[in-house]
């Protein structure tokens, strides 16, 4: 491996045989307003893991209660139908019922 000193040494002695630039050293129209924006900008704070893991965690609840009402969709239907809600007026006649 090389030496990491050698390496900025020669980088060193590269940059001072550089020629002296003549050109204008002021920066780019517009550079400094850029930076003040980036500087002062808003930014929306990132959410927290808790915050992350109770959306997946209420997600994966929305999907085992959709679940659940699609495999007993036929028993919540019957629930509802004319012919059964007369024998569920009265539970007790049919706890009564039951044991005769």
């Amino acid at each position: 491996m090389n030496n990491p000193e050698q390496s900025l040494e020669k980088l060193l002695a590269a940059a001072r045989k550089a020629p002296a630039a003549a050109r204008d050293e002021s920066a780019p129209f517009g550079f400094s307003t850029r930076v003040a924006a980036l500087a002062f900008e808003q930014r929306e704070p990132r959410a927290s893991a808790f915050a992350r893991l109770s959306l997946r965690a209420a997600l994966v609840a929305c999907a085992f209660a959709v679940a659940a009402v699609a495999i007993n969709f036929s028993a919540i239907t019957s629930a509802f139908d004319a012919d059964t809600t007369a024998s569920v007026d009265d539970p007790i006649a049919e706890v009564v019922n039951l044991g005769t």
